[in-house]
């Protein structure tokens, strides 16, 4: 008896994957989030007010399509778990209770869930215990397995097979390769993460072959990129232009809306391919809406219609709110606690025309932790102002929002000048965001303006007033991210080889917004000050 069950099921898989849509059209709309940084609810902690984006107006829009329409389905391309002190609540203070973002993506009824660099972040205790919460699965085809019980396997999902609206329809997922260049490999320890490119299509090839897919959707948190040129960390351009046998391909991680269609593909016997990427902090809901005509098992046509719904002036869902009324007031107990009192207020986009309180406290914070010679720090955020009176917890989300440890390092007094001249080079022309600035303290210098790059900065001497010497080594504190070759400071400024920096970190300390929250908490008093030990030359 049961090796004819197990004959049956057999035959049954056999042949369901051998169905075939019967003649006609049928319709398919895709919906995407991506980037979403923990906007999970939909009011501001501090007044209780609405924001512009939230998970909460993602829900109102998919209740209503989701009316008379079986051709419904949503995906998440990945950066869920930080961005918000929703999601650090969640993450590493109430850790016993259920995280909210699975509670609310099962609410919402994800069909799939890509796994994002932010996530992996988080690190191990985070995304393995949040991931057995999801109703829908975690997919990341290039995490692969380096230990045993395992190794070489998905660490997550390759992909997902699911039948809507009468199509069998296959979801790819992919994280982003490069995520091992910002942050420390305990985070991902026993995994190593492939090139998105050198596996893509073999991937594809093999979900055809075995699953015989209606429909092949491939999502990766990887940025836009150039569709010419197949980058490492942001390629999912010139994915959409190559990859062969995709309808869909999304992308996100460098948080530019966009959405569009390749209708001249120069590859032969293949259909169109659609393109969304939805941009960041559900500000989009991306919307690809396809039309595909089957004659005698076959596609005979293929329409596609992309766009970017605005999620503005759409009313957040009452019923969603109401689900997660408790966690909203949950983390706002959190958010508003008190940590200090502040004699003055400082406007944090100071620190993008020179010298200002706000650097001052990170450098005097991180020399503080770690006894350093000299520390970088750069602003991680480029508005707002920390008011005069009580400090609450959220003030720190605002000056420190992201989850970075602090590390020291050893540098030569050369490198340490060349960093800073490649910073300022940068600072100077405005490339990059402003977490890209980054400036020290520690030391005394002056930043020439007019003076061709590599020459500007002029450093007069050691802030305790001892010689600054290029030939010495010092220690600096920097965060784990630029440690690790965020943005490229230490590589292309310091000449650092980056590819082991085992070789160069001396010690790890904790996450950099819990030690300013001891930090502040045991002066009970901040009086800002703006540090005058390095200025801009015009």
């Amino acid at each position: 008896m049961r090796n004819l069950f197990l004959l049956l099921t057999f035959a049954l898989n056999i042949l369901g994957g051998c169905i075939r849509p019967s003649n006609g059209t049928y319709s398919l709309d895709i919906y995407v989030t991506s980037d979403v940084h923990g906007a999970y609810l939909s009011r501001y902690y501090l007044d209780d007010s609405f924001k512009p984006n939230s998970l909460s107006k993602v829900a109102t829009v998919m209740d209503s399509v989701r009316m008379n329409n079986d051709g419904v389905i949503l995906i998440d391309n990945g950066d869920n778990l930080q961005g918000d002190n929703a999601a650090f609540y969640y993450n590493f203070v109430d850790t016993a209770a259920r995280h909210l973002f699975p509670r609310a993506a099962n609410y919402l009824d994800y069909d799939a869930i890509v796994v994002g660099n932010h996530d992996i972040e988080a690190g191990h205790d985070v995304y393995d215990r949040v991931g057995r919460q999801f109703n829908a699965p975690l997919l990341a085809a290039n995490a692969i397995r380096t230990e045993d019980p395992g190794k070489g396997s998905c660490y997550f999902k390759e992909y997902t097979i699911f039948r809507r609206n009468g199509l069998k329809v296959a979801v790819i997922g992919f994280t982003n390769p490069n995520v091992i260049s910002w942050i420390t490999e305990p985070l991902y320890h026993g995994m190593e993460f492939f090139d998105i490119n050198k596996m893509a299509q073999e991937i594809v090839d093999r979900v055809h072959k075995k699953e015989h897919p209606d429909f092949v959707i491939v999502s990766m948190h990887s940025g836009s990129g150039e569709a010419e040129e197949a980058g490492f960390e942001n390629t999912s351009l010139y994915q959409m232009k190559n990859l062969k046998g995709v309808d869909l391909i999304i992308g996100g991680h460098d948080h530019r809306p966009l959405a569009t269609c390749d209708y001249d593909k120069d590859l032969s016997n293949d259909t169109p391919t659609a393109y969304v990427n939805p941009g960041a902090r559900c500000m989009n809901l991306g919307h690809a809406h396809f039309e595909l005509t089957y004659k005698k098992g076959k596609r005979t046509g293929t329409e596609i219609t992309t766009e970017l719904i605005s999620l503005e002036d759409v009313a957040p869902s009452e019923a969603y709110d109401a689900e997660f009324e408790v966690d909203y007031h949950r983390v706002k107990a959190f958010t508003m606690q008190e940590i200090c009192k502040v004699t003055e207020s400082f406007d944090l986009s100071d620190a993008l025309r020179g010298p200002s309180a706000y650097m001052n406290l990170l450098y005097d914070l991180q020399l503080d932790v770690t006894g350093a010679d000299i520390t970088f720090a750069a602003p991680l955020s480029s508005y707002g102002v920390i008011s005069q009176g009580v400090m609450v917890y959220n003030d720190l989300t605002r000056i420190y929002p992201f989850e970075n440890k602090l590390f020291t390092i050893r540098l030569t007094g050369e490198q340490i000048k060349n960093y800073l001249e490649y910073s300022y080079e940068r600072w100077l022309n405005r490339e990059g965001p402003a977490y890209c600035y980054d400036s020290a303290g520690g030391l005394i210098y002056k930043v020439y303006k007019r003076r061709p790059a590599g020459s500007r900065v002029e450093i007069e001497s050691m802030e305790n007033g001892e010689l600054f010497d290029l030939d010495k080594t010092y220690t600096v504190a920097i965060t784990s991210y630029r440690a690790m070759g965020g943005d490229g400071l230490l590589k292309e400024g310091a000449g650092l080889d980056v590819s082991n920096p085992d070789a160069y970190i001396v010690d790890k300390y904790g996450d950099i917004r819990d030690l300013l929250y001891n930090y502040l908490s045991a002066m009970g008093t901040l009086e800002p000050t703006i540090n005058d030990n390095w200025e801009f030359i015009e």
